[in-house]
This record gives C-alpha cells, structure tokens and sequence, in this order.
C-alpha cells in the first residue's frame, strides 16, 4: 500500500487537537483512584450482614449492592454503545489548555469525603446484627458522604460546565445505556433462576456419559454427587450450581455476540442470530465431557490433578474451542458468512493477515498455560515446554519484528524501574504470608536450576516480547483503527491507551497493578514511536522481579 494511502486512512490530529497531556494524565490517574477505592469497599464489606433484618435502614442498605452493580451496568453499556461519542468529546473538551482552577482543593475535599464514607461504612457494618437498630441519621449522613465523594471527584477531573456540556451531548446515549443497563441487570437475575433446570441437566448428562465408560457409576441425585469406583478408588464428586453450565453459556453469548458487531460486514443477518442456540447447546454439551473427562481423570490417574490445574483449566479450554471454533467455522460458512465483495485488489484478500505476527505468540502462551495447568497441582513443573513453544512461533514470525527491535535509552529502563516500585507497593500484603511453590522441593536440584533458568529467560525475554506485541503493539492502535499497522503509536489518544491497559491487567490478574503497568509500557512506547522501548520497560520490570524473587525466595510472585 503506498504511503499516501495510508495517510488518507489515518487521519492525523493537531497539536492543538490533541488533550493535553497534563489533563489527560489527571483523568487516568483519577480513574484509576476511583475504581481502586471501590475495589477497596467491595472488597471489605458485603451486604449479606444485613439479611434477616427487616428495617427500613437495613432494607435500604441491602439494596445497595443492587444500585452499585446497576451504575457498573449502566457505565459498561454506555462506553460500549456512545464510546466513540464519549471519546471524541473529551478530546475536544481536554484539548483546550487547562483552566486554572482549585483542583488539589477538590482532591483533597474527595479523599476527605471518601475518608468519611469508609469510617461510617465500618461503623454500621460493624453494628449490624446487634440488638439495636441501626440509626436513621447515620444512614443518612453514610449516603450524602458517598454523593460528595463521587461529586468532589468528578470536579477534580473537569470543571462543572465541562461536566454539563458532556451530559447534554451524551445525554441520548446515556438514556440509552441506562435502558441496557436496566435490561441486562434483570436478564442477569432471570437466567441465574434457570440455574436449577440447567444443574439437573447437567447431572443427567454426567451419569449418562460415565455409564457409556465405567460399569461401577455412583449416582447421588439428592446431593448432586456422580463418580466411578475404579477398583479399590472410587472417585465421586458434587456438581456445583457455578458448574451447570450457565456461566459457559453466559460467557459464548457475549463472545458471540461481540463478533456479531466486530465482523458485522462478514456475518448474514438474521441467519448468524441461530449462532446463539447452536452456542449453547454445544457449550453445555462440551460441560458435560468436561465434568465426566474430570472424574474419569480423578478416578484413573490423580484426583489432586483433577481437583487442581486441570478443574481450573479444563472450563476456559472448553470455552476457547468452542467459541472460538464456532466463529471460524461460521466464517467458512456460506450460510452465515455474507459473500465476499468482488473488486480488483484480489491479493489484498490472499495476503496474509499482520494481526498474526502480533497475536498468534500470545494465543501461544496462553494455550500452552491452560494445557500444561492441566497437569500441575499448583506448580507448573513443565514451564519450559511452554516457553520453547512460544520461542517456536515467534521464530516464525521473525521477519516481522524489525520495529520490536530496541534501541538504548535510559528513559525506558527508568519506567521499568518505575512499574517494579508501583508493582511491588500494591501486592497484597495478605500475598506475602503465602510460602508458595519451592522448586528446590518440588524438582530435583539439577532439573530445579535449568526451571529456575527457563523462568528467568521467559519472564525477562520472551514473555515481555510477546505481551508487547499483542497489547502494545497490536491492541492499543487496533482500537484507533483497523488499518492499525498504519497507525503512529504518538497518535494513539487516551482511551486506546486505558482500554488496552485494562485488558493487560485482567489477564496478569492483578488488575490495579496491571492497569496501571501497562499505561506506563504504553506511554513509552508513544513517547519515541518504538516498540522496542515498551519491551525494554517491561523487561526491566520482570527481571527486577525474577532478582527479588530469587533473593529473597519470594515464590508466591510467580504464582
């Protein structure tokens, strides 16, 4: 494709178009701020301490956690449907200078609030279940403590007219997304009552695919409990509401239906909405070989293996080929695919995809991780194979990861150094009373030194070049535009950077550490356009880990 095409694709913003970036660092950061103090309250304190008490004070209090999920809904439903709305508008609003304006003033006043509403939380939920009710005055002074909490926040963020010329643009798509909100909030409640008509399904299923293998089935339908006795081992386990299916189900019908607008142009409407049930009929039937493949195992092989990495694994592997395998297969479908659009650029079509380059090492760390899960109770003894699996596709994909290359700078290791301080700072500290593996005791002091020597090359080379590539590299400018090859790291704006962050914190786990390492590996790879220079960072930052897990014997790290 020749340059000047590709600059008539991206379209390229002004400095003057662009947010500042001292407004567009205080929203990230204030952002970041809010959701971990209510990560800190959902986290300390449950509703479930009021049940049993009919007052209108407990009443109200219980309903609380409803009204939380419902704003949580109506936030999701409205960045999914006026994202792009959203977007543009805070650029417009953040690419004007900086009023001078008190906003420590406000911070202040929100931590001061937020202070206050986590002090009278604590005391009521302290005094629930006691003797005496709970006062109406501290009810009331808990709810306007938490308003002024949320209100000196968003004034830190942006002026009050910035707030009020966002609510008057948006305000189409923030009735729309109360409305989904509001449904998907009530089809949520609906279908966790199907639960029940799924459980018993479920077990039927489950016994009636042992008895095609074993001949000793037990079968407990009161107690939902299904095994085999093997010999002298019987094996017996309870199907669990959480393991009907209903989640699987939940979980194909949003991938579905996320590929439905990714792809819509690829899809025949409405022959792909019978995607849905074919979805959920194969998902249940893939949780029944699930749960009969698990006591199979439990009973022939290990019931610690069954009950450990291979329960954790097993569901996500299912889900993964499933869904997965039912949008490519569709995809080939003549019947669901719409027909491709004759023009001349014929080899466009032929050519390989660059997203493969990008993501197809990481679907190799993943898939890797879920299979050899399966077979560890806790410590991954086969991590090596994981990592000459990854090294395999990567040595494949080698020609194509000139821009990954690094180029020294000292600016890329001090933000590494940065993430190891924010990383270390935010592990629970809950985390480091746990002993974890010990690969000394697990493995034989020669295979114990050449893991020992895999996990360090892995988390400081291979796993930072392939974490780069695919959030970095790949996700943060698809989500400027599809042509993301095409795309300059230094015009990627705010949001790409957030979202692609918050999906790189979700997969490490530690969602707040996560988030807030990957804003900073994104803004080193905007501040000199090289990718090479996010890779640097985050291998900086995992080989200051592998040091102070190494020294200090902190396993629980690399957990």
């Amino acid at each position: 494709m020749h340059e000047s095409s590709l600059l008539e694709m991206a379209p390229i913003r002004t400095r003057a178009d662009r947010p500042t970036p001292r407004v567009m660092a205080r929203l990230i950061g204030l952002a970041s701020l809010l959701a971990a103090e209510c990560l800190l309250l959902t986290l300390a304190y449950n509703t479930s301490v009021f049940e049993g008490d009919d007052s209108p004070q407990a009443m109200f209090l219980r309903q609380s956690r409803s009204a939380a999920q419902l704003v949580v809904a109506v936030g999701i439903a409205t960045l999914v449907l006026g994202g792009r709305t959203l977007k543009s508008e805070l650029d417009r609003l953040c690419s004007s200078p900086d009023p001078a304006r008190r906003s420590w003033a406000y911070l202040a006043g929100h931590v001061a609030a937020y202070a206050t509403f986590v002090g009278l939380t604590a005391s009521i939920w302290e005094g629930a279940g006691g003797t005496s009710p709970i006062a109406f005055g501290a009810v009331v002074a808990w709810v306007f403590s938490g308003l002024a909490t949320v209100v000196l926040w968003a004034m830190t963020a942006l002026p009050a007219a910035s707030w009020l010329v966002l609510g008057r643009r948006m305000s189409g798509v923030l009735a729309l997304g109360l409305l989904v909100g509001f449904g998907a909030i009530s089809m949520g409640r609906w279908t966790k009552s199907l639960w029940t008509s799924f459980h018993h399904s479920t077990f039927w299923g489950v016994e009636h695919l042992l008895r095609l293998a074993f001949s000793g089935v037990v079968c407990e339908p009161e107690q939902m409990a299904v095994g085999v006795s093997a010999g002298d081992r019987p094996f017996v386990v309870t199907i669990a509401p959480e393991c009907s299916g209903y989640e699987g189900i939940g979980l194909i019908w949003a991938l579905l239906l996320g590929s439905f607008w990714l792809f819509r142009r690829q899809f025949r409407f409405p022959r792909a909405f019978l995607l849905l049930p074919i979805g959920t009929a194969l998902m249940w039937a893939a949780n029944i070989v699930r749960i009969a493949g698990l006591v199979s195992l439990g009973a022939l092989i290990s019931p610690k293996i069954a009950l450990g990495g291979a329960h954790s694994q097993a569901g996500w592997i299912a889900f993964n080929l499933v869904g997965l395998g039912l949008i490519a297969g569709a995809q080939r479908s003549r019947f669901f695919a719409g027909r491709p659009v004759e023009n001349d650029e014929t080899s466009a079509r032929t050519a390989p995809s660059p997203s493969a380059a990008y993501l197809v090492p990481l679907l190799a760390l993943v898939g890797s991780s879920m299979v050899t899960a399966i077979f560890t109770d806790g410590f991954d003894r086969l991590y090596p194979a994981r990592m000459a699996v990854v090294l395999a596709v990567l040595a494949c994909y080698r020609r194509e990861y000139a821009p990954a290359r690094p180029v020294w700078s000292w600016s890329p290791v001090t933000i590494g150094v940065v993430v190891f301080v924010l990383w270390m700072a935010l592990e629970p500290a809950a985390a480091s009373q746990q002993a974890g593996f010990d690969p000394r005791r697990e493995l034989p002091i020669a295979w114990a030194s050449a893991w020992l020597a895999a996990r360090v090359i892995g988390s400081v080379l291979i796993v930072p070049l392939v974490e780069e590539l695919a959030f970095r590299g790949y996700l943060m400018r698809r989500l400027v535009s599809a042509d993301f090859a095409g795309i300059s790291p230094r015009l990627v704006g705010w949001m790409p950077l957030a979202v692609s962050s918050l999906a790189f914190g979700a997969l490490h786990g530690r969602w707040l550490a996560g988030t807030l390492a990957g804003v900073c590996y994104g803004l080193a790879y905007r501040h000199r356009g090289r990718l090479g220079d996010a890779v640097v960072s985050h291998a900086t930052t995992n080989a200051l880990i592998a040091a102070y897990v190494v020294s200090t014997e902190s396993w629980f790290l690399w957990s």
